[in-house]
């Protein structure tokens, strides 16, 4: 599902000239990255999943694979 702001992006998109194009794709590949790079200093800062992730990995060293649950289980649209 397209929302109206993609959608007029993509149409503005369709007028520039193919340079113009390629300053657009580097400027959306910044933005996404910087999206990334956002979402995991979101991630580092949280003391609670942090420990989530240190008792995973604990598990995985110490074969304890059937603690976990699988992703199909447990996934949602988002």
């Amino acid at each position: 599902m397209q929302t109206i702001l993609k959608k007029k992006a993509k149409e503005t998109i369709d007028e520039l000239s193919e340079d113009k194009v390629k300053v657009a794709i580097d400027f959306l590949n910044y933005l996404k990255e910087k999206e990334d790079a956002e979402a995991t200093l979101e991630i580092l800062s949280s003391n609670e999943l942090m420990e989530q992730i240190r008792a995973a990995e604990e598990a995985i060293k110490a074969d304890k694979i059937d603690e976990f649950v699988e992703w199909n289980k447990v996934k949602r649209n988002v």
